[in-house]
């Protein structure tokens, strides 16, 4: 197990500069997953942190040593990748073993550390198969196992399982995530897939364009988003977002959304840093828009515009002025397109953000 540290590491492919000061600390035994879109630099960080990449600048150590100049096999690190590369010659232990025989590791070590793995990944039966006649989640259990068996400081996996079908996935998912419970391994995790970070992760560090957005549990990321872009890349659907005005002084404050004559009222300490008077910028969770079938204090009459059945719930879009926010409800809640429902927000979980910055809102807590 290790800590990992990234401190001022800025990363230049020609004039294209593709990691800017990034900081971060990987705490010994932490999951970590670095999540964006493609071509953020996630995948550029990894690779600099296993040595596959040269850093510009800036510093990366392991355990309190700098290794930026180190070659990779010089770092303690594995490296999973998103394709398999198992040897299609080999069998399956000898694949798990092959980084034991290249340290000249003994025939007896090297027998109980293969065991030993591929008892964790539940393969054992498949040590005298060739990857040919193993399934995609087989093989990618095969190229962690021989990541593992060398027992590595940390283990890092770039999209490891983003070429198996959905089911694979879901699977693979849940077995990372015992794997590394069972062996509590410094893991650094790169995916544009959510789900994945969201169920794997300790904490996930959410990138864009090269910068760090925002580092947090699961839970922070989606209920706290630092800004407009963290807000809209994590959660499906996205949040929901609309330019407001902000009317009052003391007490509830009138939120108006997309020039409607009404508005809904907001505590105002749930406003944080926003004023009012001003234009701010309002997200807020498909979940956290309230329908009813029956007017109530609080409401506005809507009309729904879209409806989009999920099986376990529905996203139902309804129209206020100019702007349209996405619902959800219960299945069939809302029967067509058309049909006239009461909307009301859930002020506890509304957000708001700086519209030029971006920038979150939020008050101290």
């Amino acid at each position: 197990m290790a800590r990992i540290e990234l401190k001022n590491v800025q990363k230049f492919f020609g004039a294209l500069q593709v990691i800017k000061d990034m900081n971060l600390t990987i705490d010994d035994g932490e999951f970590v997953v670095m999540l964006g879109q493609s071509g953020c630099g996630k995948t550029t960080t990894l690779r600099a942190i296993a040595g596959l990449e040269t850093v510009s600048s800036g510093e990366i150590l392991i355990d309190g040593t700098a290794v930026q100049d180190k070659k990779a096999a010089d770092r303690d690190i594995a490296f999973v990748f998103q394709s398999f590369s198992l040897y299609p010659h080999m069998t399956v232990y000898e694949n798990i073993a092959f980084p034991l025989r290249a340290v000249g590791m003994s025939n007896a070590e090297r027998d109980k550390a293969v065991e030993d793995v591929a008892g964790v990944l539940r393969i054992s039966n498949l040590l005298k198969r060739r990857p040919s006649a193993l399934s995609g989640g087989d093989m990618q259990r095969v190229a962690i196992g021989r990541a593992l068996v060398r027992r590595p400081k940390a283990l890092l996996m770039d999209e490891p399982i983003g070429a198996l079908d959905a089911k694979l996935r879901e699977e693979m998912r849940a077995e990372i995530k015992r794997l590394h419970i069972a062996r509590g391994s410094t893991s650094v995790y790169v995916t544009h897939d959510q789900i994945e970070a969201m169920s794997l992760a300790d904490r996930i560090v959410i990138m864009h364009d090269g910068v760090l957005q925002q580092i947090g549990a699961p839970e922070d990321v989606y209920l706290r988003p630092a800004n407009l872009f963290v807000a809209q890349f994590v959660g499906s659907p996205v949040m929901n977002v609309a330019d407001v005005t902000l009317v009052g002084d003391g007490g509830d404050v009138t939120v108006t959304v997309g020039g409607t004559d009404g508005g809904f009222a907001f505590p105002d300490h749930v406003l944080g840093n926003a004023r009012t008077g001003a234009v701010v910028s309002l997200g807020i969770r498909p979940e956290a828009v309230l329908l009813s079938h029956e007017k109530a204090d609080g409401y506005m009459e809507v009309a729904s515009t879209n409806i989009e059945p999920l099986g376990s719930h529905d996203i139902v879009d309804v129209r206020l002025g100019s702007q349209v926010l996405r619902a959800r409800t219960e299945s069939g809640f809302v029967a067509g397109e058309g049909q006239t429902v009461w909307v009301t927000l859930d002020p506890a979980q509304a957000h708001f953000f700086d519209p030029t910055s971006g920038m979150s809102l939020r008050g101290p807590n």
